[in-house]
């Protein structure tokens, strides 16, 4: 970003330039490579006023190295806002981060519950119907014995009425009919 900083250089030339009216206006070269800047030295009492240019270029320098200081403090501020900042955000991201896994861990428990719950339900469930279903099968199969019973004694009992009334014709005259075979 060398285009970046030659234009942050110009600017702050150029302001200092602004303030200051003895210094020359300068502009900074575009190339990659720095060139080499003469050294001046202190003006002697014999020299000419022209000479004194030299003098202000220097003053300029140092003002310019004050601007650029005072630069590189507001943006070593801004800078440590920034980071401030960040490491709030940090930190609150690390918090809510922790709720995630918190949250996650509740809903995990939660989870596990419910599925051991509804396990637990079920085989109540199943063992209810199990229940159920034995003592539905017991009725069934006591009501089929009954049955079998009341088949049993029918047949039994026509056996007897079948019997009963063999006897009954005999002891009867034939002209009456026996009170069975009617029905």
């Amino acid at each position: 970003m060398p285009g970046l900083d030659d234009a942050f250089w110009n600017h702050l030339d150029d302001r200092i330039a602004a303030t200051l009216v003895r210094a020359p206006r300068r502009r900074r070269s575009q190339q990659a490579s720095p060139s080499l800047v003469p050294m001046s030295r202190p003006p002697l009492a014999d020299e000419a006023p022209s000479d004194r240019h030299e003098v202000a270029d220097w003053t300029g320098l140092v003002e310019t190295i004050s601007a650029a200081g005072a630069a590189a403090q507001v943006q070593d501020e801004r800078l440590r806002e920034r980071n401030a900042a960040y490491d709030t955000l940090a930190s609150d991201l690390s918090r809510a981060l922790a709720d995630v896994e918190r949250y996650k861990a509740l809903v995990a428990r939660a989870e596990a519950q419910v599925e051991a719950k509804s396990r637990e339900i079920q085989a109540l469930a199943e063992a209810r119907i199990k229940s159920i279903q034995a003592r539905a099968d017991a009725r069934v199969q006591r009501a089929e014995e009954r049955a079998q019973a009341a088949d049993r004694r029918v047949i039994v009992v026509e056996e007897w009425l079948s019997s009963i009334e063999e006897a009954s014709r005999h002891l009867i005259p034939m002209q009456r009919q026996p009170i069975a075979k009617a029905s």
